[in-house]
């Protein structure tokens, strides 16, 4: 789809929100043909939320506060989170990782990696095999250890290769550098101050926690069990339950960042501003969803308009979820988009439908 041009930015949606009744008509259709078992979007600017529904299949209402399961949108909210150490001047970047772990300098390339490998995939860790985690159910210790020990898939910087471990091996540098761990960290930089409810733990929350349909877990005790696992191992990669309003709030800091006290929430311009650059402007080979092509990133954020025909600005960033979570943040248009569903997997053409029309409301 062409980029469709914008009257304005989403402040035309805040002064009319109607524009958005044929967006959420059409996902709501969606939902009670069959396509996907539950729907909730939101959309809102740098001011916050502008409107906000969910939709459930079966006559189950499904309110707008319920906890989704994040999956990989755990990754960017993880990545703000990070770059406060650079915030601090604890570490750069480009630093090697061996300068805080010198057990990783085991194979040959692993003294070359540094935390821009990692958050922008192009590091050659190798990932903890999902099916694994689902059969083994290892500690995060286990995980981390196992990255550590790993010789390289690639020689770092030659090939963009989508690893979630890599995110077990930045919250290890939390650690180290910071003596907290990385779930109080989160909460202490990024979580608390924004006011979101983001946890790897909903089970003591009154909120509904909307099953993820797809990944063999009907039961109820099945369900307590993996999230009590999940609780216990807090992935930093993939763990994170949280709600459409938390997304918005994230997304809306992220766009308008604030002093508070003595730091920036969510954080700084500048470094705001170098996590949504294109870290990869000549492309790099990699398996994009599927696709091998010449693969754009930022730091802990994708960059899919600069690789797919979508709506949207150069400026966008976004990360999308195997659970059927997105979030879009188009600083050009001052817009934050949040599409969740509960199928692991899940066939993405509602989402995108959702984007585009989001980006058609904006229009003439």
């Amino acid at each position: 789809m062409p980029v469709v041009p914008l009257s304005s930015g989403a402040d035309v949606l805040r002064r009319d929100p109607s524009r958005l009744d044929d967006v959420f008509a059409r996902l709501a259709e969606r939902v009670s043909s069959g396509a996907i078992p539950t729907a909730a979007l939101a959309v809102g600017d740098a001011e916050g939320g502008i409107r906000s529904e969910t939709f459930s299949a079966g006559g189950r209402a499904v309110s707008n506060d319920a906890y989704f399961f994040l999956a990989s949108v755990t990754k960017p909210i993880v990545a703000t989170a990070f770059m406060h150490l650079v915030e601090d001047g604890l570490l750069s970047l480009r630093d090697p990782l061996v300068k805080f772990i010198p057990e990783f300098a085991n194979a040959p390339g692993k003294a070359d990696v540094t935390p821009w490998h990692l958050l922008t995939h192009t590091s050659g860790v190798r990932d903890y095999p999902v099916e694994d985690i689902r059969r083994k159910r290892p500690s995060a210790a286990d995980m981390t250890q196992t990255a550590i020990d790993a010789p390289l898939a690639f020689t770092p910087g030659t090939r963009y290769a989508y690893c979630s471990t890599s995110f077990l091996l930045l919250t290890r540098l939390i650690e180290k550098l910071k003596g907290m761990s990385h779930v109080a960290f989160l909460r202490e930089r990024v979580l608390d101050p924004l006011g979101m409810e983001t946890t790897y733990d909903p089970r003591g929350s009154k909120r509904t926690i909307v099953a993820v349909q797809g990944v063999g877990v009907d039961s109820r005790l099945m369900r307590f069990i993996v999230l009590r696992y999940l609780a216990g191992i807090a992935l930093p990669g993939g763990g994170l339950f949280g709600t459409l309003e938390d997304l918005l709030r994230f997304g809306a800091a992220t766009l308008g960042p604030r002093r508070e006290a003595d730091r920036w929430v969510p954080l700084s311009p500048r470094l705001i501003e170098e996590m949504q650059q294109d870290q990869l402007p000549d492309g790099i080979p990699g398996d994009f969803d599927g696709e091998e092509q010449a693969v754009h990133f930022g730091i802990g954020w994708g960059k899919p308009t600069l690789m797919r025909s979508l709506p949207g600005s150069a400026r966008v960033v976004s990360h999308g979820g195997a659970s059927g979570t997105r979030i879009w943040i188009d600083p050009e248009a001052g817009l934050v988009i949040v599409f969740f569903t509960n199928q692991w997997s899940a066939d993405r053409g509602p989402e995108a439908e959702a984007i585009e029309g989001v980006y058609a409301a904006l229009g003439t």
